[in-house]
């Protein structure tokens, strides 16, 4: 299991969950993101592993939302993948009434439609932001910012689908031209 990276003196910052299987890349998210000292860094190098720290920090008995604020979310990686992860986690969050969806931001190295696609699924509950590795450190900053300190997760999912949409029908109106 990969080891928590967490800020000293933390006890009030909002937790933040980065599912990834490459430990240079988790470790420099975790960099990136400790510099800030706005959050309190957590580790998992699978969605299993994800799925134990969110068990750690769960509230009211798996009944409420989580202590987790938002998952960054790398989407290859072994024992369970990304859309696994995503799925089991949306599934366990609509058996409670009480719970809202951590929002997860989709880092990856993988850039195609189809995958885009599956992480903007209403079905799964929607990411709220996908980053293309390598990412840019401000943008990411930005997004986690918005998500976890200015509560704009719901806002990110609904513009990341509007985003979509204004895609597919440029590209539509480009077929018909």
């Amino acid at each position: 299991m990969t080891p928590s990276l967490q800020t000293k003196n933390s006890n009030n910052k909002p937790f933040v969950l980065i599912v990834e299987d490459n430990l240079r890349q988790s470790e420099l998210i975790a960099s990136i993101l400790n510099e800030t000292g706005l959050y309190q860094i957590l580790t998992a190098g699978n969605g299993e592993e994800a799925f134990i720290k969110l068990a750690d920090y769960e509230r009211g008995f798996d009944f409420l939302s989580n202590k987790i604020s938002c998952i960054l979310l790398d989407w290859q990686m072994p024992k369970m993948h990304g859309e696994a992860f995503l799925r089991k986690l949306r599934e366990k969050e609509k058996r409670s009434p009480f719970k809202r969806h951590i929002p997860v931001v989709i880092i990856t190295a993988y850039g195609d439609n189809e995958l885009r696609m599956i992480a903007e699924d209403s079905t799964l509950g929607l990411a709220s932001a996908y980053l293309l590795k390598p990412f840019d450190e401000a943008e990411l900053l930005q997004v986690v910012k918005r998500i976890v300190i200015d509560k704009e997760g719901e806002i990110m999912r609904e513009l990341l689908v509007e985003q979509r949409s204004r895609w597919l029908k440029e590209y539509q109106k480009s077929l018909k031209e």
